[in-house]
């Protein structure tokens, strides 16, 4: 398993206690899963490849949920590996890991704080590399295997081959294709939040819930692999709770059509408790300000979460350039080094501007696909 993003909220739906339903929601699939594999898998041992919390410094409430389901598994005397990923591992030396509280723990391995480190389980030997702060780091971490004939790799980035499902979040690395070589029985891969093999030996367990609606396609849910016959079974553990319609032409639509349409779409059954986005292209802007501001307000009220994402044909003709959000730290570092040939921007801070605005870009578009960074960050 692997990118539980602990602590992530969004959506700014609360339940009775004030508590965000979407991180309650993420804690309970966390619990549903150790319980699953508990009580039905029964395994050698655990992988977590990386990104328990979503912030490198987690509330009191995401540690101790945590800490209670690490637990279980310590009593069970079930041998666990978890490694750092970008979310939750420090970006400086000068600060603490949050896996430095759970030490000691006899079963549970916790590999973190940008070292590589191998554990021995029963007959193979678990190659663990977390999250580097250098992205060189990983060679020379990797450089350190020393293969025994039944081994497995555990790594947490985005290895080259998919760079372009890259999530553009803060420390995102990527991996070199060469990692994935022959001579180890398993890789286990943490990141990216679709499961998906890369190699014949390779895969992504991906995420168990949905951050982001370009997720919504994405299969979740855990792997269970058997290292003597190469098998690996997909495990899903709840049913779809999100749903990104495909757009809708609604060229010629009235207030009465498009109410309609909503109407159709928005079943309070069908869309009780999920994330929903509707897509709506081509709409008249006058007939969709027509629709009953009070049918409108009462759509998806059984929902988690209801968008209606709206692209208006009377707003076509105005903007011909479009930018790409996901890609607006190149666009912006493009155009400050033109700024910069153009003798706009001094050379000495040249380098400086260009990496900070671009950084803070970045930060951005994280915002936007991931969900909102921790206040420190």
């Amino acid at each position: 398993m692997a990118d539980s993003h602990l602590g992530f909220s969004a959506y700014n739906k609360v339940d009775q206690y004030g508590r965000n339903i979407v991180e309650e929601k993420i804690y309970e699939g966390f619990k549903q899963v150790i319980n699953k594999i508990i009580e039905d898998i029964k395994p050698d041992a655990v992988i977590h490849a990386g990104d328990v919390f979503h912030h490198v410094r987690p509330r009191i409430r995401t540690l101790y949920i945590f800490k209670s389901e690490l637990e279980k598994l310590e009593r069970k005397k079930i041998p666990t590996i978890i490694i750092s990923g970008n979310h939750d591992a420090p970006k400086s030396s000068s600060t603490t890991s949050p896996f430095s509280l759970f030490e000691g723990l006899e079963h549970i391995h916790i590999v973190h704080n940008n070292e590589y480190q191998c554990i021995p389980i029963k007959s193979h030997v678990f190659h663990c590399i977390p999250f580097c702060l250098d992205s060189k780091a990983y060679l020379d971490e990797f450089s350190k295997i020393k293969p025994t004939g039944s081994d497995v790799l555990v790594m947490h980035g985005l290895i080259e081959s998919i760079r372009d499902k890259r999530l553009r979040t803060v420390g995102e690395h990527e991996l070199s294709d060469s990692f994935l070589k022959s001579y180890f029985s398993y890789i286990a891969l943490g990141h990216y939040h679709n499961q998906a093999r890369v190699a014949g030996n390779a895969w992504y367990s991906g995420s168990i819930e949905y951050f982001n609606f370009g997720e919504s396609k994405d299969r979740k849910g855990i792997l269970q692999v058997d290292l003597d016959t190469n098998k690996v079974d997909q495990i899903d553990l709840r049913p779809k709770y999100m749903i990104d319609h495909p757009s809708i032409d609604c060229s010629g639509f009235s207030s009465i059509d498009l109410a309609e349409k909503l109407s159709d779409l928005c079943n309070e059954d069908e869309i009780r408790n999920k994330i929903i986005r509707i897509n709506l292209i081509n709409v008249s802007r006058a007939a969709f300000k027509g629709i009953d501001p009070l049918k409108r307000k009462r759509l998806g009220n059984s929902a988690l979460f209801l968008k209606i994402r709206v692209d208006y044909a009377d707003d076509k003709n105005k903007n011909d350039m479009q930018l790409d959000s996901t890609r607006l730290d190149e666009s912006f570092s493009r155009f400050l080094e033109e700024q910069s040939q153009k003798d706009r921007i001094r050379k000495a801070i040249t380098k400086d501007v260009i990496n900070y605005g671009t950084d803070v870009m970045r930060k951005s578009v994280s915002i936007h696909n991931i969900g909102r960074l921790h206040a420190s960050e």
